[in-house]
């Protein structure tokens, strides 16, 4: 259980007055500055559009000898043309971002996985089958895309929608997967429920601040016991997390278990009726990024399985789940955040796949004070730099 996202929209509305309040008489260089970075392009030169079709068409090809080396499963291949695709699409993903922003999110959320699952020992090639099938119809999209006209309200609009479907289809995995670890409890099974367990903690930490918006339900399905005054009235992940780990014992655990999927169900169910709007979006990406900073960084969260890293991961996942929706609004404003934002949040990246072994998370208590450091200082900059785009709104 969270604090109320209230708090974060309070806090980004703060942020906008004091933008508003500085604007007026700021002739400092870095507010020059912005202003230029922030001025209309007159459109993408025919170089950059030569290199995204030169590149895409190269990206293409890779994807390609890629899907033939899942169907091999050569694994051996698979990582090295994994490695191969990170390189094609680094060398122009710039110029697409700015110019097709709204192609660039689907490539950049298909090609990211591929390159993950490079550096496992063990290749899931279902998985992997599947995204590289997205990643080819990301690319497609993209050598046939056509700049946007649409302006700043039109764009922000665009972005709320693209996170609603984002959101919907979390909230259905989340419901789904439930399900599943619900099969597993009831069965007695302690090792299959632990394995689901950690893939239902995905779904929810990817949109936590929307579950935080229904009253009751945050608390049902994310309380800890020290969120609740009288243990009998303690429901959620959590409790069954202590059965898991800590009593080693599924017994009496069936009702929590039926409850779950109740309380995840009535989540999807309101998920699909919310009106999104842009500063809730915004402020609830910057709120979770500075919670995962300030209080989960602890171990607090995944106090009997220490799988806290898990959850870190998706909570970073879904805040840049939104940044990648408001990209088309930050070339317009402020491209410099943008492109902050951007290297941020790989660094961030590349920090966690550094506590992966075989593409699984190590537990949080074998990280070093140091290395929890580090880990807390990169997602209070993420944080800082996410608070930065209510310049945007």
């Amino acid at each position: 259980m969270k604090k109320p996202l209230v708090l974060a929209y309070a806090s980004l509305a703060a942020l906008l007055m004091l933008s508003a309040c500085g604007k007026e008489n700021d002739n400092s260089p870095a507010s020059a500055s912005a202003s230029a970075s922030a001025a209309p392009s007159e459109g993408a030169s025919s170089d950059d559009k030569g290199a995204i079709r030169q590149g895409t068409i190269k990206l293409q090809e890779e994807t390609t000898k890629l899907q033939d080396a899942i169907e091999k499963k050569d694994a051996d291949e698979v990582k090295r043309i994994g490695k191969s695709i990170n390189d094609a699409w680094l060398s122009y993903e710039n110029t697409v971002r700015q110019i097709f922003p709204l192609e660039y999110t689907d490539v950049e959320k298909y090609e990211m996985p591929i390159f993950s699952a490079s550096a496992y020992d063990k290749v899931d090639f279902d998985a992997l089958k599947v995204t590289a099938a997205k990643l080819q119809e990301a690319l497609t999209k993209l050598l046939n895309a056509k700049e946007t006209t649409a302006n700043t309200s039109e764009l922000l609009n665009k972005a709320v929608a693209n996170y609603k479907v984002y959101v919907d289809e979390q909230a259905a995995n989340l419901a789904n997967q439930t399900k599943v670890l619900a099969a597993a409890v009831k069965s007695g099974n302690i090792e299959q429920a632990k394995l689901e367990y950690a893939k239902g903690r995905v779904y929810f930490e990817n949109i936590e601040p929307i579950a935080e918006t229904f009253g009751d339900l945050d608390p049902k399905i994310d309380a800890r016991l020290a969120d609740v005054e009288n243990e009998s009235e303690w429901t959620g992940y959590h409790r069954i997390e202590k059965a898991l780990w800590v009593d080693n014992n599924l017994q009496g655990q069936e009702k929590y278990a039926d409850q779950l999927i109740s309380d995840t169900e009535e989540l999807q169910k309101q998920i699909q009726g919310l009106k999104l709007e842009p500063k809730a979006m915004v402020a609830g990406a910057m709120e979770l990024l500075n919670e995962a900073a300030t209080s989960k960084i602890t171990g607090e969260e995944e106090l009997y399985s220490h799988l806290d890293l898990i959850d870190l991961a998706a909570n970073v996942d879904g805040s840049k789940t939104v940044y990648l929706a408001i990209i088309p609004a930050l070339n317009e404003k402020n491209p410099e955040l943008g492109n902050q934002l951007d290297k941020q949040f790989l660094a961030m990246e590349e920090t966690l796949r550094g506590f992966q072994k075989n593409g699984v998370f190590v537990l949080y208590n074998e990280l070093t004070t140091e290395q929890i450091r580090q880990i807390s200082d990169q997602l209070s900059q993420l944080s800082n730099l996410m608070s930065q785009t209510a310049s945007i709104l």
